[in-house]
């Protein structure tokens, strides 16, 4: 029996061992090898850049120097004393790094500065002495002449404007708001705001002078030589007032005036251009018949000044 099962399992491992073993699988073709294409990167966020905080720079301010504790605005006032104006300029601008709006400081900071024709600066410390002080009319107006100064016609008139409204009675006031008007060409402006000024002060000769300079602008003629004559009275050693006298001279008729308000202009201002022009020029006039002068050039208007 055992034999038996022993042939059939002989049998069997031969019938298995006949058999052919399937055929692999064959591989793909082998195709052509393409880069692969990388996923897109999205770009970066933009971060946006931090806003800067902190207080404002202080255009008027210095880095203090030295020791703790020193007191910058006596060392300014010494160098003063000392004629070292620049030393305490400096010094003065240093006593602002501790408190911004230290009056005493910023004082002498816009009388230094305005002293050495640093428009721009003095503007700036007198601009803030008003804004300190709401009821301080005259340091808007010195920073509105500052301002005009430096060509800021607009910053001037607001100024002035400010100055005015705080004060209607400041004759200064209401001068610096025309001489602005002038300077940005509202001559209707200008000469209600100097008319106003002469209405609180009638003998202000300087009033009288940009008012007279006002009226030559707009061709009022009459009106100017009436001013300007009593301009001149009040300051008779002032060459720009004699040109401005000269021109309402000359455009009235009067040439013989206007060439020895010339000539006196050209006088006490050797270096006064206008007045020598128009000195040169009305030399070579004639008056006419009717007593008008026969010119050929208008002549140079002087200027509007303090």
């Amino acid at each position: 029996m055992s034999n038996r099962l022993l042939a059939v399992s002989l049998a069997a491992a031969l019938v298995a061992g006949c058999q052919k073993s399937p055929a692999p699988t064959p591989s793909p073709p082998a195709t052509e090898s393409r880069p692969a294409v990388a996923a897109a990167v999205p770009a970066p966020a933009v971060t946006p850049l931090p806003k800067p905080t902190g207080a404002p720079v202080d255009t008027l301010a210095l880095p203090r120097s030295g020791p703790p504790g020193v007191d910058h605005l006596a060392r300014a006032e010494k160098l003063r004393a000392d004629g070292d104006m620049a030393g305490a300029l400096v010094e003065a601008r240093r006593a602002l790094a501790d408190d911004g709006e230290d009056t005493d400081a910023l004082t002498l900071i816009a009388r230094l500065t305005r002293a050495s024709g640093q428009v721009a600066l003095a503007a700036d410390a007198y601009e803030r002495l008003g804004r300190i002080d709401p009821d301080d009319a005259v340091s808007l107006v010195q920073a509105a002449r500052m301002r005009l100064a430096a060509g800021r016609v607009e910053a001037a008139e607001a100024l002035a404007r400010s100055a005015v409204v705080r004060d209607d009675g400041n004759v200064e006031a209401w001068q610096a708001l025309g001489r602005a008007q002038l300077s940005s060409g509202n001559l209707a402006g200008a000469i209600q705001s100097l008319e106003q000024a002469r209405t609180l002060e009638p003998a202000h000769g300087w009033v009288l002078n940009n008012l007279g300079f006002a009226y030559l602008r707009a061709s009022r003629s009459p009106e100017a030589l009436e001013v300007l004559e009593r301009a001149a009275e009040l300051l008779p050693e002032a060459a720009v007032v004699q040109n401005n006298l000269g021109v309402a001279l000359e455009r009235t008729g009067d040439l013989e005036g206007a060439r020895a308000s010339y000539a006196r202009s050209a006088l006490l201002a050797p270096r006064y251009v206008k007045a020598r022009v128009n000195g040169e020029r009305t030399a070579m006039l004639r008056t006419g018949a009717d007593g008008g002068v026969d010119a050929t050039h208008v002549p140079e208007e002087g200027d509007g000044e303090e």
